[in-house]
Parts: structure tokens; sequence; C-alpha cells
């Protein structure tokens, strides 16, 4: 006790006597935040470079931390670990406050930590950014090898992928590209060939995560040997299926494929609704790449997850020089389906859908009315509420609602997204609402008798068997059923 009311009384001497920028060059953070590629599993240290941090982990005064995003979650405080998943080591090694992660696991595509030092005044903080990483893939544009007239201008296209993107790299038998031929990014332009470009060209990406490469063998030869023609001379370029229309179901992979060929070789564009596309527009959503089947070219733009955005008409544009052509490929979406049912003062919906809804927008009628009243359900307010392999289910409890007890109605849900926006039930259900306690006529009905004991307001054994069956046909799992069951039970 006295050692530490001592170390305070030294600190606020030190404070006093050198002046406020001590404080702050206490607490300073030196580095800078840092992006990292790692592979599920591997380890990662992440450093936070802090002079004097070997005293500042001890003093009350200061602190120093780790956490994981900015509302996520406190990993450690000082040298004391908060976080009860195991996951997480930290130590101070000189200057360095550090955090080890032994095996690194990303859920999501990105992880965000942040090393906070702060005292009663402003605190300072860097952020880590820790993505997963993917090994760098690498192709040829078009046929591998090639056998090319003297004279005649080509490019030699190479494909690459990962993630981060990967630097591409092209020598010329081990060495340098011979002069004359051009290096655009992934790209070797013969703006001419000549017998001495004969050989093998080899594309390497790399990346922080590993290395690929390909080779292709180029052989020039007189335009009377010239043995490659893939089409006829007079049909440069040859495209097939110019229009198509696709149908896409929201959150699904989508690929658009055009498939062409062409003599010399082409290059590929994109348009969508008028507007370029490149093959970076967004690596985590859109790419574009091609492969080839025979004497066949395909360009291929792959939509990881098909959104609102993605709608409307896709265009590729093949040309070489000689002539171009062009195809049109329009995209439409699969409005989810929504199947409905009454039973026991309670609705239940089934949708392919698995996207987050966040609420239901309930239309009811008694029969005799013309026009629907609406009524807006929250997702907290569902009664249940559960996404599984084929799409997501739910119950919402009518009773609990503002609408009128002891009558027969009509109702159509329409399910609100945060993504796709609205999707409605393919048509309209009818059923009771009773009042349990007060339901007056109704209490002989079969509809009464078979959902609720007489007079106790809960649900008989005939309600039992009817949530059974229901349960087969709405693909409930038990678990859901046992969990509504057991809350109407209680009620």
């Amino acid at each position: 006790m006295r050692q530490k009311l001592f170390k305070n009384f030294l600190f606020v001497t030190i404070f006093f006597c050198s002046g406020l920028a001590i404080l702050v060059e206490a607490q300073e953070i030196i580095n800078k935040g840092e992006t990292f590629y790692v592979k599920n599993g591997e380890s990662l240290e992440l450093l936070c470079h802090i002079k004097d941090v070997e005293q500042l982990v001890n003093d009350e005064a200061i602190s120093v931390a780790w956490s994981l995003g900015h509302d996520t979650g406190l990993i450690a405080s000082d040298l004391e670990v908060q976080d009860e998943s195991k996951d997480y080591h930290v130590s101070v090694d000189k200057d360095y406050y550090k955090l080890l992660i032994p095996s690194i696991t990303l859920s999501d595509d990105k992880k965000t930590f942040i090393c906070t030092s702060y005292s009663d005044g402003a605190p300072y903080s860097i952020t880590h950014n820790v993505f997963i990483g993917e090994s760098p893939a690498v192709t040829f544009v078009g046929k591998k090898d090639k056998t090319i007239a003297v004279g005649q201008e080509f490019v030699l296209e190479c494909h690459v992928s990962g993630t981060p993107l990967p630097i591409v790299e092209w020598t010329y038998e081990g060495g340098e590209i011979p002069k004359g031929v051009k290096i655009i990014g992934n790209k070797l332009v013969f703006e001419e060939a000549q017998l001495l470009y004969s050989g093998n060209y080899r594309c390497t990406a790399k990346n922080s995560i590993g290395i690929a490469f390909t080779q292709s063998k180029i052989n020039v030869v007189d335009q009377s040997k010239t043995i490659e023609s893939p089409i006829e001379m007079n049909e440069h370029i040859k495209i097939f299926n110019k229009f198509e229309q696709i149908s896409a179901e929201f959150g699904k992979e989508l690929n658009l494929t055009c498939k062409y060929i062409a003599y010399p070789e082409a290059s590929v564009s994109w348009t969508f609704n008028g507007k370029p596309l490149y093959e970076s527009v967004n690596e985590n959503a859109t790419k574009i790449y091609a492969y080839q089947e025979e004497k066949y070219t395909s360009s291929v733009l792959n939509i990881i997850s098909f959104q609102i955005s993605n709608i409307g008409q896709y265009k590729c544009f093949i040309s070489n020089g000689k002539g171009s052509e062009s195809k049109v490929i329009n995209v439409i979406p699969i409005i989810p389906s929504i199947h409905v049912s009454i039973n026991c003062n309670s609705l239940f919906f089934e949708t392919p859908f698995k996207e987050n809804i966040e609420k239901l927008h309930l239309f009811w009628k008694t029969r005799g009315e013309v026009n629907f009243s609406i009524i807006e359900v929250d997702k907290k307010n569902f009664s249940a509420f559960k996404v599984y392999t084929g799409g997501s289910t739910g119950v919402v409890k009518l009773s609990d609602l503002d609408i009128p007890k002891n009558a027969v109605f009509n109702f159509e849900v329409v399910l609100e997204t945060t993504k796709y926006g609205e999707f409605k039930s393919l048509e309209e259900v009818s059923g009771y609402v009773f009042d349990v306690e007060n339901p007056g006529k109704l209490r002989s009905s079969k509809e009464y008798m078979d959902c609720f004991s007489l007079g106790s307001g809960e649900p008989s054994s005939g309600n039992s068997n009817h949530l059974f069956i229901l349960s087969s046909t709405l693909v409930f799992s038990a678990l859901l059923f046992t969990t509504f069951g057991n809350h109407m039970l209680m009620k």
C-alpha cells in the first residue's frame, strides 16, 4: 500500500514538474495501423508501439488496452486478458504492447483490432485490419500455346486472382522480355511479331500469401506456315447466343458468360446498364475472369452474391482490331415466395428466403370488407423466428395485435428485408382470431375447441396434434415448436 501511494505521489510530482508534454509523450502510440492478410489457422502478432509501456501497464493513472472492433468487446486491459475465449495473449516487450493470436479464425471477411492508450485526457488509438487471404491463381486467357505469323499483332493475357490482389511479373526464357514487346499490367502486347519472339513466356503472380505461375509457348513462323485459324479469315469474331435472359435468386452466386472464338486474339470488356465494368470492380462482390475450352474462349462475369443493385442489363464486347461483336444479358430477380397459415390465434409464415427479415406487414379485413387494414410487426415482436437450411420461418401471435376478436378474417403478408425490399405472400388466407377467455358464441365452434380447452384458455390436445401436423407442412424444427408450445402453455 505504501509503495502504491509512493508511486502515485512520484507520478504526480513528475507530472507537475515536467509538464503535460511528458504525459502526452508517455501515452502516445508511435506506430500506425496496418492491414494484414492471413490464412485461417495461422498465428498473428499485432504490435502497439508506446514509449515506456512497461511502466504504463503498472500505472493506475494510465491504461493500455486491446479491443475487437469499436463496440464488439474488450480483449485485454494492460496485461489482463478479459476475453474468455482463450484465443488471445498479451505481453510487453520493451516499448511494444503485443497482442498474440495463436490461431486466427475469421467467420467474416475482416476483423478489426484496436490498441488504445488513455488516461484522464483524450485517448490515442491505432487500428489493425485483418483479412483472410487467398493464394494467387493464374491462367492464360484464351489458348495457352500459340503459333503466330510474322508481322501479326497479338496479346498474351494472364488472368490472376487472390487476396490481396497479386502483383504480376513477366519473364521470357527465365530472363527479360524481348525488346519490342510491351508489358501492360497482366498483358504482353506484341505489336508486330518477329521470329526472335518465339519461346516460353512465364506469368508469375505474387501476394503476401503465396506465389503461382503459368507458362505459354509462343511459336512465331512465316505466314505460309501458319496453321492456326480458329474461324474463317473473313469472320474474325463469332459470339454464341447473342441475347440471354437470366433469372437469379437474391443472395446466391451468379455467373454471366460470354462464349466466343476470335482470330486474331481479342480483348473483352463488360458494361452494366451502359456503364463500363472492370476486373477490379469490387473484389468482394464482382470479378471478371476467362477460361478456354478447346477453340472456344469464355469471359465470365462472376457476381458472388446477387443483390438488388445487380438487376439490369449486362453487355460483353469482343474486339480485336479486325472487328467487334457484343452480347446482351438481361438479369431479373426471382421473387421469394411466402406461404402463410392461420391457426389458434397465431400466424405462421415460411419462405425460402434466408436474408435478414426486419418487419412483417400484416394486411387484414373481415370477409365483408373491401379494403385491408395494415399492422406493422417488428421482428423483435415475432413469437418465434428461425433460419434453417431451406429458408426461414416464423410465428406472429395475432391475439396480441390490435385486431377485433371473435371473428374470421382474410390475411395477406408482406415481409420487409434489409437488402432486398419487400415480398408478398402468394395468396390470401383466412382464419379466426379468438378472445380466448370470452369467445361468446364461438365457444362451441370446432375451431375454438380444436385450439383451447373449454374455459381454460390453454391449448387443447387437439391443438397439440394440429401443431404437430403443421410442423411437417411448414418445415419447423422440433426445437422451435417446443419453444412456441411452452410459450403458449405458460400463457
